[in-house]
């Protein structure tokens, strides 16, 4: 009897035991599997992160690309502004620098990119999507926005130039829209203030969004530099809207001449637009200075601005300044537009002391092509500009002998008959 009863207590603790055992190892298998997958999903975002960040590289390469261009017009065998355009295309996940990883994606990275050239003025708006799928399947992109200005290569070393020197940017500097020139006095209020001609008695004031001159101040001393111009300076002030125009003129006497070298000391020369198909509330107003440039070094960074001819080393706003060598006039007009806020007309030299014409002893204006980029597109035949309806920032022109052709050395430098 009490072996009997012993048998049963034993095969009751050897059961209680078995189950004791398997609810351990259910727990240690459940841990386990719980570790795995937690293994495998840590292993799942770090490749998403490698992938997310060789897609960032990918797009600001696609980017860099577009911006590599060569020249601003159409080339068969060039990388041309005009030739950047929405497009798609795709990279082989081996091929990028993130294959040397075992845990390297198999798929590839495709790569839309979409341009807009209608949004401003010389710009491009590029937007570029990389998208890929991790290796669960689950798609992943990443977004980059850039703008992509149609400026000449050859100007791309500048590291700054005071306004008149080169066409302003597509976009303004200090939050201001392009049309305010870059040494305009931002006076707070939502206007700059500015003098055409440093040593002249007009100053224009500028609304900061949208670029037009709002205001023309007349009398103000010869004296007081743009960097003097204060609110009160404007409180006298002309109201009004007006569309900016602007350019330099550069001077070549060689034969043949360069549009590409064109430096040589100015000949007095004024600006006149003659206004057409309209009716305008007043004629343009036009001013025209005498330029050259200045190399400094300010707080260790090579500086290149652009004084008045005559000015001293002072004028620079640095102790220590090199002439830059390069001479050329900067010319600015104001239009009023028609009712429509449009104008149209033409842009004439007018010469001073000497000739336009077409012999050794006179002179020829040649009218700069690429140099204005998009802007172009409103020049008719004849050289009119039709239909203004912004600030036009960039007309430039190169005079030349009058017995040799206006020169059109590369495709980021052409010229074109413009006077007589």
């Amino acid at each position: 009897m009490r072996s009997a009863r012993s048998s049963i207590l034993a095969s009751r603790r050897q059961r209680g035991i078995s189950i004791a055992e398997s609810l351990v190892a259910f727990v240690v298998a459940a841990g386990t599997a719980a570790a795995a997958q937690l293994q495998s999903r840590l292993h799942l975002a770090g490749d998403v992160a490698r992938e997310r960040s060789e897609a960032l590289r990918i797009g600001a390469d696609a980017i860099e690309e577009m911006r590599s261009f060569v020249a601003l017009d159409a080339s068969a065998s060039e990388r041309t502004y005009a030739a950047i355009a929405s497009g798609e295309s795709s990279i082989d996940a081996s091929s990028t620098s993130s294959a040397s990883s075992a845990s390297s994606p198999r798929g590839s990275y495709r790569i839309e990119r979409r341009i807009d050239d209608a949004g401003f003025a010389a710009t491009k708006s590029a937007r570029v999507n990389v998208r890929w799928d991790d290796r669960s399947g689950n798609a992943h992109d990443v977004v980059l926005d850039s703008f992509i200005a149609a400026v000449a290569p050859a100007y791309s070393g500048s590291l700054r130039l005071g306004v008149g020197s080169i066409s302003a940017a597509a976009r303004g500097a200090a939050d201001r829209a392009p049309g305010v020139p870059l040494t305009a006095r931002n006076l707070g209020d939502g206007r700059s203030a500015w003098k055409p001609v440093e040593g002249g008695t007009t100053a224009l004031g500028f609304d900061n969004r949208s670029g037009a001159v709002v205001g023309r101040c007349d009398g103000v001393a010869t004296t007081a530099a743009t960097r003097d111009l204060s609110s009160a300076s404007l409180a006298t002030c002309m109201s009004g809207r007006w569309l900016l125009v602007a350019g330099t003129i550069r001077f070549s006497s060689a034969a043949p001449p360069s549009s590409l070298a064109a430096s040589d000391a100015p000949f007095p020369t004024r600006v006149a637009i003659t206004l057409r198909n309209g009716a305008y509330p007043a004629p343009a107003a036009c001013f025209s200075e005498a330029r050259k440039t200045s190399r400094s070094v300010v707080e260790g960074s090579l500086e290149i601005v652009d004084v008045p001819l005559d000015a001293d080393a002072g004028a620079a706003g640095a102790a220590d300044v090199n002439d830059g060598g390069d001479r050329f006039i900067a010319w600015h007009c104001i239009v009023a537009p028609r009712a429509d806020g449009r104008w149209s007309g033409r842009i004439e030299l007018i010469a001073e002391g000497w000739t336009i014409g077409s012999s050794g002893a006179t002179r020829r204006v040649c009218r700069y092509l690429s140099n204005a980029g998009a802007i172009d597109a409103n020049i008719a035949t004849g050289g009119d500009d039709i239909d203004v309806s912004a600030a036009l920032i960039g007309r430039n022109f190169l005079v030349v002998r009058g017995s040799e052709s206006c020169p059109s050395e590369t495709r980021t430098a052409r010229t074109e008959p413009h006077q007589p």
